[in-house]
């Protein structure tokens, strides 16, 4: 068996911080994050190209609250890890928008994410995993986070979409579709939220 050499430091990865829907995070030193995904590991360079644009895509739209993403491609583009910066925040809830700055946040952020998908015809995930399968008990968007500052970032940008089904991706596909039909009903609740 060759060895490949990874794009990152092997020894810098610390404690496994936890897992979201798609990705396995650790520590990286002590600034960062590594993230792997397990989209990756089911379909290969098809995930890694699906990262890689739809992180473009991200960049293109919502530039000033994607979390910067060092995309780090290897064995010949079929497998990839991400680095970002570790950062102190919260998922977003609904009484988060009882606050002016970060309504006017949320409002902008809605506001480029319908110009998006007018355009691209595509939607990404803003719940996350745990707003999805726990929407009521935490009513909380959890790839939109809130940090002490109250400024809003996005720290996973995954279009809820493939462009082609493999086999092996039809459960992937399925869990995307059952989703993105979820996250339809439960961005009402959001954007039509009045505290009052």
């Amino acid at each position: 068996m060759r060895y490949v050499k990874k794009p990152y430091d092997k020894n810098k990865i610390g404690k496994f911080i936890g897992w979201g829907g798609e990705h396995l995070v650790f520590a990286y030193g002590d600034s960062q994050v590594i993230k792997f995904s397990l989209h990756v590991f089911i379909s290969g360079k098809s995930a890694v190209d699906k990262i890689i644009e739809d992180y473009h895509i991200g960049k293109k739209y919502f530039d000033s609250y994607i979390l910067d993403t060092a995309i780090l491609p290897y064995k010949n583009g079929r497998r990839c890890a991400e680095i970002q910066s570790k950062i102190t925040c919260r998922f977003l809830t609904k009484k988060d928008l009882n606050r002016t700055l970060i309504k006017k946040q949320f409002d902008d952020i809605m506001e480029r994410y319908q110009r998006m998908n007018k355009e691209l015809k595509i939607t990404f995930d803003l719940f996350g995993r745990e707003g999805l399968l726990h929407p009521f008990k935490n009513k909380a968007m959890s790839n939109i986070l809130v940090t002490p500052e109250a400024k809003l970032v996005l720290i996973d940008f995954s279009i809820m979409k493939l462009k082609k089904v493999k086999l092996r991706e039809i459960p992937i596909w399925l869990l995307i579709e059952w989703a993105r039909r979820r996250q339809e009903k439960l961005l009402n609740h959001f954007i039509n939220y009045n505290p009052n």
